[in-house]
């Protein structure tokens, strides 16, 4: 589990609840990740994202 942290809000602390908010930064990790990687290895990269689950990497 992780806390997304809003770094444009006042507060330092404020987290990311909003879904769209949250739907905007994971696509525009996405777009990074595929412009810097390719779209195969960006799908290869979340697609081991997803399968941790949550588990601390090794």
């Amino acid at each position: 589990m992780f806390t997304l942290i809003n770094a444009d809000a006042d507060d330092d602390d404020a987290e990311i609840t909003d879904p769209q908010e949250i739907a905007e930064l994971f696509a525009a990790i996405a777009a990074v990740a595929i412009e810097a990687i390719g779209p195969d290895q960006a799908r290869e990269l979340f697609d081991a994202v997803v399968e941790q689950e949550g588990r601390e990497p090794n």
